[in-house]
Parts: structure tokens; sequence; C-alpha cells
């Protein structure tokens, strides 16, 4: 039960910001673990009520969500971050400030400061506003022959969240090909920029926790509930009532 618990609580980390979290301690010792004490033939189906329920707050420090940021960049080389020293993500009054990470596109450096308000919209389901966004572009010095181009933050926006966005799949992908498992990160964690509004949607799911939880077992898990405050970021994770 403990390896299964463990299991459950780094999977639905994955679930709630794949790219943010560093799960290389799970190991697949403890997947296999989880699989020869829990794939037993699968029982009849169980009324709703009958199925174990799950209630928990996740605590993110900042700390992780760097590390996360570092898997991304890791996987997606446009990419950088300036100081490893330094922090990535932390609280600004009422909004998140993301900096110390770097844009490469075709020469052209960005050094964004983003001022963004993430919030709950639904069921699994988190958006996040960018309220503000602060630049310094430069040109490599291979590029440097050609005009500076006018910089348009909206679409540079666009390119930022382009490379996130990839670098996101990416990293989610890589983790569940090392895991052996048979799944694409669309099918963990879907992720859409809407230019017009200037927010980011994510959309989250457990359904990865089938490769390691019997039917019939456990509700499904659900993502009802984000905040932060100083030290990092709560997701609440339930299963039905």
């Amino acid at each position: 039960m403990k390896k299964l618990t463990l299991n459950l609580i780094a999977l639905a980390l994955l679930a709630g910001n794949a790219a943010a979290f560093d799960l290389t301690g799970m190991g697949a010792d403890d997947i296999r673990a989880a699989q020869a004490d829990f794939r037993a033939p699968a029982p009849q189906a169980q009324p709703a009520d009958d199925l174990i329920g799950l209630d928990m707050n996740i605590r993110i420090p900042y700390a992780t969500v760097k590390k996360g940021v570092e898997q991304v960049a890791a996987s997606e080389r446009r990419l950088t971050l300036i100081d490893k020293s330094a922090p990535v993500a932390f609280k600004y009054g009422e909004f998140l400030r993301i900096s110390n990470i770097k844009i490469d596109q075709g020469g052209i450096i960005v050094v964004p400061t983003l001022t963004l308000k993430p919030y709950f919209v639904g069921t699994d389901k988190l958006a996040i506003r960018v309220q503000r966004i602060q630049l310094h572009a430069s040109m490599e010095p291979s590029v440097k022959a050609a005009p500076m181009p006018a910089i348009n933050e909206e679409e540079i926006m666009v390119q930022v969240m382009d490379v996130l966005i990839k670098g996101t799949y990416s990293a989610v992908n890589d983790f569940l090909k090392k895991k052996q498992i048979p799944m694409k990160a669309e099918d963990v964690i879907k992720l859409r920029y809407d230019k017009a509004a200037w927010t980011l949607h994510a959309q989250v799911s457990s359904k990865v926790l089938g490769q390691f939880i019997p039917a019939g077992f456990m509700g499904e898990l659900h993502l009802t509930g984000f905040a932060f405050n100083d030290r990092g970021l709560t997701l609440t994770v339930q299963t039905p009532n």
C-alpha cells in the first residue's frame, strides 16, 4: 500500500503540471512492485460508494517548479536558464512572477519577465493569464548584420508559450517513455494558449493512473483546487464524493 500511495502522489503531481516536477525519484522497481502487488484480474465493477476515496493537498515548493523548468529546457533547446543558482518562479503580490529564462528565436534572444495570474477554472482545468510582460531582446553576433526587427509583445508572448508548451510535451513524453507507459503527453495534459486573451489553458487527466491501479479499486482522481503562497503552489486532488 505504501508503494501504491507513493506512485499515486507522484503521478498526481505529473497530472497537475507535468513539466513542473522532478519525478525521477520514482524508479522502475517501484512501478514493477506496484504492478506485481495490485495487477490482479480486474474485479467486477463496484458501486462508487464502495471505492476507496482520496482527498489530499499537494504542496509544490518553487524550487521544485524550477527543477521542472530545467527538465523542460533539457527537452526544448530554445529555452535556457540564465542563472542556475537563482529562482525561476516566486510570489509577487497577488501574482506569480517568472524570470531567469531566455528564449532563442532564430538568433533573436528574448529575456522575458512574466507577471502571471494563475487560477482554477473547474474540475481538471487551470488557466494562467499573462498580466504583464517585460522584455529585453538582443541579437546573436551571427545575425547582427541584419537590422533588429520591431518587437511585438503579443507575438513574442505567442513564441514564448510555444516554446513552453512544446517543451512541456517533450518532457512528459520522455517521462512516459522512460516508465514504459503507452500514452502520449496530450493524454495527460492538454495545453492551449489564447493569444487574444493572453491566457494559457491547461486540462489535466488522471488516466495515466490506470497503468497502476486495478479497475474497481479507487475512484478517478481529479484536480479540484489550486492556490499559491510565498512558499509555493498547492494543488487539491480528490476522488468524486
